[in-house]
């Protein structure tokens, strides 16, 4: 079931996305980045979005427990005024192969339909090949590649999905 993200979620969903970091992006973002203070910033960072507003966050839950994390709002990229964003999807290890992250992707894209956006917006990681192809088989295309500075230090790809082909 999907949700909103309650203050009772987030030391879940804290866990959740620090684990993804951890398992996923070893080798090729900054080190520091998947040490313990790079997970307490990272942490912060998620607190100070719940607290703010700043994005709509929602969780899956499964027989009471939190199993993932939708982040989505308004891009904060200038040359895409107007297009919504899911900034984060993270699906919990014991979860994934499950379903839930697609099940995230639909919610996200029918979030952003009903706010009336054009286009949806994803950033991933370049040599993170799982999502890049998760994400293509669900209609997203690459858009442009971007070495990421500080704090990262690694290249991004952004990929554009219409909302048209969304829908259709």
């Amino acid at each position: 079931m999907i949700r909103p993200l309650t203050e009772q979620d987030f030391e879940a969903v804290t866990a959740i996305v620090n684990d993804g970091w951890r398992t996923t992006y070893a080798g090729y973002v900054a080190p520091a980045l998947l040490e313990d203070a790079g997970c307490r910033e990272r942490a912060a960072a998620l607190e100070q979005d719940f607290r703010s507003h700043r994005l709509e966050e929602y969780v899956w839950e499964e027989a009471g427990e939190v199993w993932a994390l939708l982040s989505a709002g308004d891009t904060g990229d200038k040359d895409r005024p107007g297009a919504f964003e899911l900034w984060r999807i993270y699906v919990a290890e014991k979860a994934r192969g499950k379903g839930v992250g697609g099940r995230l992707l639909e919610f996200g894209e029918r979030l952003a339909w009903e706010k009336g956006k054009t286009q949806i917006v994803i950033w991933v990681f370049r040599r993170n090949t799982h999502a890049l192809a998760f994400y293509q088989k669900h209609g997203y295309c690459m858009d442009k590649m971007e070495q990421l500075g500080e704090p990262y230090m690694a290249e991004g790809v952004r990929l554009i999905k219409r909302l048209e082909e969304a829908k259709s």
